[in-house]
């Protein structure tokens, strides 16, 4: 029988909408935190409920193996912050055959979460695409798409999703502006990146060279994993803090929020958190 303290973390969520009314909740969520593991052992016994489909994934058809909770609990190709995405979709669409009517731009096309978008919700109304600059793989049946000077017209899309790629762009600024752009009127970014969730400020790791166009390192480089460079990875520019939130309201978005999700009951696991940082804005 789980301890009532893993009990409380079968279905969490909550929405925040600056540092100042998350930032007196951190020692008690870094306390749950410590808890991932118990969680885990839950979801390997009892399985879980995918967000969205409602559906039941058994015990034996997981992969719980990764040394970041936030990146494990493998099923049906996605990974714990693809179901807090899925959460947050399901919460504004309601179901798959809802969201498939929307007009969606995914910046990604190499990933479980992609295959499963496609495999979902369908070509018709989702357009997928990588970065492609210094592709170490073949990828000649992939969009190319740079997200600071996207090739869209304005008020393309009801919905962009970004997953794990706001540390990776070079200026997020122009990047945000470029999403407001192609969102149509109360469209909306839904989006996960690593947090620097203990402060406004974001961690810079490197910037951009104006007169090189070469990015210029802040200490030593870090990298991480791109399935379109597997050799060399994708250099981190920043990690994020909350200040992004007022990035996106400065890029023209009216509203502007970070929830926090966290369930074994639909397999959303963190390491330092108990859960997955989400950020959402709606044009």
């Amino acid at each position: 029988m789980p301890s009532e303290a893993v009990l409380t973390l079968h279905d969490q969520h909550k929405v925040y909408f600056d540092f100042a009314e998350f930032k007196p909740e951190i020692p008690s969520l870094l306390h749950q935190g410590s808890l991932g593991e118990d969680c885990l052992a839950v979801i390997q016994r009892l399985g879980m409920i995918e967000p969205l489909t409602g559906a039941y994934v058994p015990p034996a058809a997981i992969d719980p193996t990764a040394t970041n909770l936030r990146e494990c609990v493998v099923a049906n190709g996605l990974l714990s912050r693809n179901r807090a995405v899925l959460k947050i979709l399901e919460r504004t669409y309601g179901s798959v055959s809802a969201l498939a009517q929307q007009h969606i731009y995914l910046v990604e096309a190499i990933s479980g979460f992609a295959s499963w978008m496609r495999r979902r919700v369908g070509d018709q109304n989702l357009i997928c695409s990588e970065f492609l600059e210094e592709s170490e793989i073949p990828v000649s049946d992939i969009p190319h798409q740079d997200l600071c000077e996207l090739s869209f017209s304005d008020q393309s899309f009801d919905l962009v999703l970004c997953n794990e790629l706001f540390e990776h762009v070079r200026d997020l600024d122009q990047a945000f502006s470029e999403i407001h752009r192609v969102l149509r009127p109360d469209g909306r970014l839904v989006a996960t990146c690593p947090l620097a969730f203990g402060q406004k400020e974001s961690i810079l790791k490197a910037r951009l060279n104006q007169q090189t166009g070469e990015p210029e390192t802040i200490g030593e480089p870090e990298h991480h994993g791109d399935p379109v460079r597997p050799g060399h990875g994708s250099l981190v520019y920043r990690i994020p803090g909350w200040e992004i939130l007022e990035q996106l309201q400065q890029a023209g978005f009216k509203m502007t929020a970070i929830h926090h999700i966290c369930s074994w009951k639909h397999g959303v696991l963190g390491s330092d958190l108990p859960g997955v940082l989400i950020i959402e804005a709606q044009r």
